[in-house]
């Protein structure tokens, strides 16, 4: 009971450090531009106000340092932040006196003398307020906006920045999760600090907990104490951060999707299931988009010769970019018979097709054979041909063929263990066909991720 009664008196006199830090600060100030003010007359005679309002700076300094000396004792800072800010702000409050006792008998003392007392205490003051700052706003809150070589130099930041718009290279715990904890919870529960017993600076000491228990359950949420505490309302005096900044929104339901995922320290975002409402989250505070894309989207390769789409064209190709910053292709056959020599034309630009159209043509199973070498193809329409099963065999190599037209083809059932192999097709079109309506329905029972479209014969 007396503990618990100490600590809330600690609280209670911390508290007012913040109302009364600034007020010395103003006396101080006052005092010193009434002097720059007085002198510019070159008198040697300066105000009785002057030293009474060092006085007032100090008496006031003496009152926020005590504030501040009980606000420190109640664990929420690191100590060796907390070492300088404490002892600077009693210099300051040392000097003050000094100063006031200077400008009382401002007459026996030269004017050098109270210039480095002016200077000394505005120094001081803008050192501790730094330091102050930092205290309460974190060490790169003064330079967080600066012009990026400034930011470096004073920030000492690393050259290597994790990319956060990039999923597969960002640590779940290590770039998303413990960041935050480190900003609301790392200076009370450390490897120094460890109030209610717990120490937050790894995850296995979480899971030891302190005196209430575990702070986490991996993979449950409602029963990890540390979400329920900064979930708490904030007039509960169990909640999280007690001082501070709270944890905002989208920090919350950062931390309630790591836990219900199982906490764990190693995985990357693109490892993970993202569910549906954590990804605004991740997008508007990171500008890390989890929706997944469509493989020509992340093809990096250096645009196609116009010569060669010239070629193309000339062979009766229909070719469009598929975006201004994509060099990928969609072709088409604008006519009904398609020779060999025509087919062979593609060749050249098989890693820039992804979207390939030779729908109602005279295409064989055989002729499949040189679309099978385009490895970006991702869209393929064969709709209205003479394609059978020994075609489609042709196309299991293609690793990114999404979408496969076979409407209106020669293919039957047997075609369907081939198909089957295409593992990264999502769209499969059956219409009019000899593949029967139950193998078609098992077909796409079996994957997670492919759809069958077979239609009514």
């Amino acid at each position: 009971m007396n503990l618990f009664l100490a600590f809330d008196f600690t609280n209670f006199v911390g508290r007012f450090h913040p109302i009364l830090v600034h007020l010395p600060i103003g006396f101080l100030l006052l005092g010193i531009l009434m002097e720059w003010y007085q002198r510019r007359g070159k008198t040697e005679k300066l105000s009785n106000l002057i030293a009474y309002a060092w006085l007032l700076g100090a008496i006031g300094g003496a009152f926020a340092a005590f504030c501040g000396w009980w606000l420190g004792e109640t664990g929420l800072y690191f100590e060796d932040d907390l070492f300088l800010h404490r002892w600077a702000g009693i210099l300051i409050v040392i000097i003050s006196f000094i100063g006031w006792r200077l400008k009382k008998n401002h007459e026996q003392h030269s004017r050098t003398k109270h210039h480095v007392a002016n200077f000394l205490i505005l120094g001081l003051l803008l050192f501790e307020g730094h330091l102050g700052g930092n205290l309460t706003h974190g060490a790169s809150y003064l330079f967080e906006y600066a012009p990026e070589s400034v930011r470096n130099f004073m920030l000492d930041e690393k050259s290597e920045i994790v990319d956060l718009s990039k999923s597969d290279s960002v640590l779940v715990y290590k770039d998303l999760v413990k960041p935050i904890l480190q900003q609301k919870c790392f200076a009370c529960h450390n490897n120094e600090v460890q109030r209610g017993g717990l120490n937050m600076a790894s995850i296995d000491s979480m899971l030891v907990g302190g005196n209430d228990g575990p702070a986490l359950l991996a993979g449950n949420v409602i029963e990890s104490e540390l979400f329920r505490r900064v979930t708490l309302p904030q007039k509960n005096i169990k909640f999280m951060p007690p001082v501070g900044d709270p944890l905002t929104y989208d920090e919350i339901k950062i931390l309630e999707w790591w836990i219900a995922s199982g906490a764990v320290s190693d995985k990357k975002i693109a490892d993970m299931e993202v569910a549906e409402n954590v990804k605004p989250t991740l997008l508007r505070r990171y500008g890390l988009d989890t929706n997944p894309k469509p493989y020509y989207e992340m093809v990096n390769i250096a645009p196609l010769d116009s010569i060669e789409i010239t070629n193309l064209e000339k062979n009766g190709f229909t070719v469009k970019m598929l975006g201004a910053s994509n060099p990928l292709l969609d072709v088409s056959f604008s006519g009904d018979y398609l020779t060999s020599k025509q087919l062979k034309s593609l060749e050249p630009a098989a890693e820039h097709i992804t979207w390939l159209s030779l729908a109602q043509t005279n295409i064989t199973d055989e002729g499949l054979t040189t679309v099978a070498k385009f490895k970006n193809l991702t869209r393929l329409q064969l709709e209205k041909t003479n394609i059978s099963n020994l075609g489609v065999a042709e196309l299991t190599s293609l690793e990114h063929l999404e979408t496969l037209n076979l409407y209106g083809t020669k293919v039957s059932n047997n075609c369907l263990p081939d198909i089957k192999k295409m593992e990264s097709l999502k769209r499969v079109y059956l219409w009019q066909t000899d593949v029967t309506s139950n193998d078609a329905k098992a077909l796409e029972e079996g994957s997670k991720t492919l759809e069958v479209i077979i239609g009514q014969r």
